[in-house]
């Protein structure tokens, strides 16, 4: 009877133990919506095909209780940058920022971000590991919803001062380009802030069906030069 009687308490304890585990595995994180396995690795073409592209866009003037900055390639004049290197614009005001608006394509680049309010962000929240949440930097060629690089920048809920991180631009070719801020929601992205760059090299051929290309060199050619400052996205840039 012992011998029976383990056997049974065995059976009725062992699974609840499983499912105790599991419960205990599911709290200690989350894995966003619809996401069971691992999370594609980013900058690469399975990462970027998943992010949402269904932008609205509400880009408004920045006044003193919410303004949004993005400054481009910060600490690229060593000596304006006095010493600092690469650590020029971290935790500063916008005075160590430098703002460069023509870059070379390359491994990587430079950017500042500010904003003086609460940074949009999904964690500890059912959407923490879902790449679709959150607020992230991405770089897009004019009126072009296709993604060509992003980052997440919300891993601090209140930022001091501009902080900085650093975008794939392996793929970026001659021509103009923007960096948008998006604030990535479970409804869908929103953009709040477009900063324009050109790019100077390296002279690649735009992708086939690339809206706005050069027939004679193939290069993007700039909406915001061609069409009066639009796109056919339905909204107006707003460069500075």
């Amino acid at each position: 009877m012992r011998g029976s009687a383990h056997t049974a308490f065995l059976a009725h304890v062992l699974p609840l133990c499983g499912v105790l585990g599991q419960t205990l595995g599911a709290s200690k994180r989350n894995v966003g919506w619809g996401i069971v396995g691992d999370v594609p690795r980013g900058d690469t073409e399975e990462y970027l095909s998943l992010v949402r592209t269904d932008y609205r866009f509400r880009i408004q003037e920045d006044y003193v209780r919410y303004s949004i900055d993005i400054r481009i390639n910060p600490c690229k004049d060593e000596i304006i940058a006095g010493g600092m290197g690469i650590a020029c614009c971290s935790g500063t005001s916008i005075a160590g920022c430098q703002h460069n608006t023509e870059v070379d394509g390359g491994p990587d680049l430079q950017v500042a971000y500010f904003q003086n309010a609460h940074m949009p962000n999904c964690k500890g929240t059912p959407f923490e590991a879902d790449h679709n949440c959150g607020t992230f930097l991405e770089v897009h060629r004019p009126g072009d919803r296709r993604i060509l690089a992003d980052m997440g920048i919300d891993q601090v809920d209140f930022p001091s001062g501009y902080q900085t991180t650093w975008l794939a631009i392996h793929r970026l070719c001659v021509g103009d380009h923007e960096l948008w801020w998006v604030v990535r929601t479970p409804s869908g992205p929103w953009v709040k802030k477009i900063r324009k760059f050109f790019v100077r090299s390296p002279s690649c051929t735009a992708p086939a069906g690339l809206a706005g290309g050069s027939a004679e060199t193939g290069h993007p050619v700039s909406r915001a030069l061609v069409g009066g400052g639009g796109d056919d996205l339905g909204h107006r840039h707003e460069y500075f």
